[in-house]
Formats: C-alpha cells, sequence, structure tokens
C-alpha cells in the first residue's frame, strides 16, 4: 500500500506520485469491493445526525464543498430539475443512442465486454442485445423515466451535492476524490447512493442550479442521492491490465 498525490499538469496529463507507507486496514479500505451505485428505490428512512456527519466529513475536500439536502421541500425542488434535465436528454437522439450503446442487455454480452451498465443492476431482465435494443425503443420513455427518478428521490434519505469552488481539472479530479470518500463512508455504514447528474449535465441548467442550492458563482459537479436500499446485481469491469498503459 502506498499513499498518493496528484497534480494536473499542463499537458492535461494526470500525475499521481506514490510512496510507500504503513499499510492501515480501515473500514473505507475494507468497503471498496462492496461499494456500487444502486440503481434502486431505498427505503425512504432517514438517517441519524452522526450519520450524515460523517458523510459530510467524507465528502468534504480541498476547494470542494459537499451539501446534504435532506429536507423533504429540498428534495422536492432539485427533483423539479432532475425531471427538467432529465426530460431535455430523453429529446436528445445523441444522447440516446450513445446510453444504449453503453447498456449491456444479456449476461453473456456483459461478460464478454467486462464494461457498461448491466441491465440487470438496474432491476430489468438480461435479454440478448436484439431483443434489448427492441424493448429498449419500446419502453424507455421519458414519461417513464421522470416517474421512475421521482420514486428514487422520495425514497431517499437525502441528496448531496458536491460543489467546486473553481471550474478547472484540478477541482473536477478533486470533486471525483471527494465522491468516493463519501461513497466509502456511505458503503461502510450501509448506506446506498446513486448518481443524479441530471442537473449538472445540461449546462443550461446547471447555472439555475447552482442558484438554487445558494452557491453561484461556484460550480456544482456531482449530485447523488443516498438512503438504505437492496444490493443490485453489479456491472463488470475490465482488469486492472486491460485499462493501465
Amino acid at each position: 500500500m502506498g499513499e498518493a498525490a496528484f497534480e494536473v499538469a499542463p499537458t492535461d496529463a494526470l500525475t499521481i506520485a506514490l510512496v510507500p507507507t504503513k499499510l492501515v486496514v480501515s473500514r473505507l479500505f475494507e468497503a471498496i469491493p462492496r461499494r456500487q451505485c444502486t440503481r434502486a428505490a431505498f427505503d425512504g428512512k432517514p438517517l441519524s445526525n452522526e450519520e450524515l456527519r460523517l458523510l459530510e466529513k467524507a465528502g468534504t475536500g480541498k476547494g470542494i464543498q459537499m451539501l446534504l439536502l435532506t429536507d423533504k421541500t429540498a428534495m422536492e425542488k432539485a427533483l423539479e430539475y432532475v425531471v427538467q434535465a432529465n426530460t431535455a436528454q430523453m429529446n436528445d437522439p445523441a444522447f440516446i443512442e450513445e446510453l444504449k450503446v453503453w447498456i449491456r442487455f444479456g449476461d453473456a454480452e456483459a461478460v464478454r465486454t467486462g464494461d457498461g451498465l448491466f441491465s440487470r443492476s438496474t432491476g430489468n431482465p438480461s435479454v440478448p442485445r436484439w431483443l434489448g435494443s427492441l424493448l429498449f425503443s419500446a419502453l424507455f420513455t421519458t414519461g417513464k423515466e421522470n416517474d421512475k427518478y421521482a420514486k428514487h428521490v422520495r425514497s431517499s434519505a437525502g441528496i448531496a451535492v458536491f460543489v467546486s469552488e473553481a471550474n478547472n481539472k484540478a477541482h473536477w479530479v478533486e470533486a471525483g476524490r471527494c465522491y468516493e470518500r463519501f461513497a466509502l463512508q456511505a458503503t461502510a455504514l450501509g448506506i446506498r447512493n446513486a448518481f443524479l447528474n441530471q442537473p449538472v449535465e445540461v449546462s443550461t441548467l446547471r447555472p439555475q442550479f447552482a442558484t438554487f442550492l445558494g452557491v453561484s458563482p461556484y460550480r456544482p459537479d456531482l449530485v447523488v442521492r443516498f438512503g438504505r436500499g437492496p444490493e443490485m446485481p453489479r456491472s463488470l469491469r475490465r482488469s486492472v491490465e486491460a485499462v493501465i498503459v
């Protein structure tokens, strides 16, 4: 094991320096193989103040603030932005085509590619790609997706928003690191999480979302719902050797 430090070089490369350190087996370390984005409804129960404190501590970093929305009124307002942005994405043919290409509809396809979004991880059946493509076109509608997100948000204990003080690559990387610590802390506490990034993926809505959050001119970079819920089947990932040059 080793400690890591990173910097974004002028060439846009990410330089990571690893140095030897003493092995420390922590609850967050043990949570690594169990962490997953859980695309399912949660149980709707609130978290304790201590659990929220631990999540906030884990998700805060250098130049990164994490906001926790647990008030139902605030969560409903955030849901309005999710629905508005999701509707825009659903009406974008390029977005739909990219999503369809990324889905692994069946077990055999998931094993063969070792990547993508496994259909069963979202609660859908495992089917051949030709059938999955037909069902996708017939059943993947704006109304159904918006209803699903409404159910997911309303069953969550809260929404976490990771806000960067600056719009640059160093802050983007740090926001990602803060999310990973948040996700591992949540996993260690038996708490699930899943992304709700639509309001920050649609560029025209991000400034409005920031104003709603009261963080303008800072930049909301990641939106995540959290709560307790079931473990779902996992999407597969390629080996380290397959992705490291």
